[in-house]
């Protein structure tokens, strides 16, 4: 599993690619603590495009992010889930809970509260 971040229209975008488990959920935990830590306080979008499974250590490393951010005054979403991805997401309900979007452009435009372009 591999993760990158980038900055849009302020805007983290976190990629991730792989499968998202144990132990590689690690990787999750140090660069949440490195790149947003206890500073950032921008919306956040986790990136799902590349992510071909996520178990339950997985699950909660994404908890753990969304619940980061809010208790600093952050916006969560995640996008680009693949359909056994999202599938996994519905099961255990982070469908309810989260700002799940198709894509990064409907993401971002959710996040900055804009309206997605070419709508």
């Amino acid at each position: 599993m591999k993760v990158s971040s980038r900055i849009l229209d302020g805007v983290m975008i976190v990629s991730v690619l792989g499968r998202v488990l144990l132990p590689r959920t690690d990787v999750v935990a140090a660069w949440i603590q490195t790149e947003i830590g206890d500073r950032w306080d921008g919306p956040v979008l986790l990136d799902f495009a590349h992510v071909t499974y996520i178990n339950s250590a997985g699950l909660r490393e994404v908890l753990l992010l969304a619940r980061r951010i809010a208790e600093h005054g952050g916006r969560f979403a995640l996008c680009g889930l693949s359909a056994e991805v999202e599938r996994v997401f519905s099961v255990v309900g982070f469908d309810r809970i989260l700002d799940i979007h198709g894509s990064a452009d409907e993401a971002v435009a959710a996040l900055l509260g804009s309206p997605v372009p070419g709508d």
